[in-house]
């Protein structure tokens, strides 16, 4: 019988007694080896460092975070039976405001909480519910095969998980080389994990494009392929949702859309400018529309070739909007009409070992460090989830006579904070900024 995975809300005093219990053992294993395998240190550096380390943007994204929880609860399981026999990680519902405070009551009980996280008013990512819901593509959803041509990771990782990370979260979260030190990680990626499963479920589970692909960090697991972790019920568990997550999802799902690429035109800054210096410079980058075949269903703005940063994370916001309106990204109508989405870019971390990106790590001409060590995630990564098809089918204003705005936001610090006064605007470099048409 499947074993239930609750939103942290629910649980009983006893449950959440358990589930904390379970993770002071292993805690109190790492004290006594760091390298016990058992441990709760080896477990979360196998995210955060070389025991793995995690898997970003591509379609083992899902996959991997997925085998890390899973490997894990069974390492709760088995610390202190028969009273941790049943225990399960909670999730965490970050799509829903928490009431009080910002992040559920039990992240502040003794065994939970983690010093320096964000506790500022902060949004959380509108878009989350909407990629769930209306994406029907799997690899705009999760993620594509490292060799894919033109795309890494989907819209679900390279949106709202990284902004959680370094804007919502902050704290260890805020850097991949400390982020499961905070037990706050493992339900905030239940969550995903859930999200997934209920993405699954409403596209009629579409088979892993790289099923064969072994999981970092797993290789010795009896489980250590992608297409062994596509199904929650096969791994023995199953999610219990909230009524609030219930009416949430009761939508029927949209039929499928093809993304076929019709046209890709590059296209140019205002006045031939630069577009990385004029980023790095004022921060914003403004480059006009051209026109679009009328046959096309769907435009796309890609980001090619956009560096990972290693220094610090930051967002990159885009705007659709008629060139005779002017930017106006503080004022909540603009941004309501006119956004046309973000890349959150939670930055990289040095290990010295091969990256398992399948791009080259070829050195830009803006790139301070070309000679830097192997960073933690890809080097590069293409950013393809700007959709300006709704921005412009909301006025009659033709699509050549708009202006792409893109805005550089650096992260908060950890707290919350004014961010780094030195940082990751010295890092912005990309290759090309691509209108994609598609039928």
């Amino acid at each position: 019988m499947a074993k239930v995975r609750k939103d942290i809300n629910s649980l009983t005093e006893a449950e959440l007694g358990d589930y904390i219990h379970a993770l002071n053992i292993l805690r109190e294993r790492s004290v006594v080896n760091s390298e016990d395998p058992t441990g709760y240190d080896f477990q979360a550096d196998l995210h955060n460092g070389q025991a793995g380390p995690c898997e970003h943007r591509s379609d083992a994204f899902l996959p991997w975070h997925r085998a890390h929880l899973y490997y894990f609860e069974k390492l709760l399981q088995e610390t202190d039976p028969p009273r941790t026999a049943n225990v399960t990680i909670p999730y965490w519902d970050w799509i829903s405001e928490q009431e009080p405070g910002k992040f559920p009551a039990a992240f502040k009980k003794p065994g939970l909480i983690s010093p320096g996280r964000n506790e500022t008013d902060t949004s959380l990512p509108s878009d989350t519910l909407e990629i769930v819901m209306t994406e029907t593509d799997p690899g705009w959803f999760g993620g594509f095969p490292e060799q894919h041509p033109g795309a890494d990771g989907g819209r679900l990782e390279q949106g709202p998980h990284g902004y959680m990370h370094f804007t919502y979260i902050g704290g260890k979260m805020h850097n991949p080389s400390t982020a499961a030190e905070d037990p706050i990680y493992f339900s905030f990626h239940c969550f995903i994990d859930l999200m997934w499963a209920e993405w699954q479920r409403r596209n009629g589970r579409p088979p892993l494009t790289t099923p064969d692909h072994v999981l970092r960090g797993f290789a010795t697991q009896p489980r250590n392929k992608s297409a062994e972790f596509s199904d929650t019920l096969d791994l023995g568990y199953e999610y219990e949702y909230t009524e609030r997550l219930k009416a949430a999802f009761d939508v029927p799902p949209p039929s499928p859309v093809p993304n076929s690429l019709l046209v890709a035109q590059p296209l140019k800054a205002l006045a031939d400018a630069d577009i990385v210096e004029e980023l790095r410079d004022k921060e914003i980058v403004q480059l006009p529309l051209t026109a679009t075949p009328e046959e096309g269903r769907r435009l796309v703005i890609r980001l090619k070739d956009l560096k990972v940063p290693v220094t610090g994370s930051y967002t990159l916001y885009g705007f659709v909007h008629p060139a005779d309106v002017a930017f106006r990204p503080d004022d909540e109508d603009f941004s309501r009409r006119f956004g046309v989405g973000y890349a959150a870019m939670w930055q990289s971390h040095h290990i010295h070992t091969d990256t398992h990106s399948a791009h080259e790590a070829t050195p830009h001409p803006h790139d301070p460090d070309p000679h830097a060590p192997d960073p933690h995630h890809p080097t590069v990564c293409n950013v393809r989830y700007f959709d300006v098809t709704a921005a412009l089918e909301s006025t009659p204003t033709p699509t050549e006579d708009h202006l792409l705005t893109l805005q550089f936001v650096p992260a908060p610090s950890p707290t919350g904070g004014p961010p780094q006064q030195v940082g990751p605007i010295d890092e912005v470099d990309l290759k090309d900024v691509v209108m994609e048409v598609y039928v």
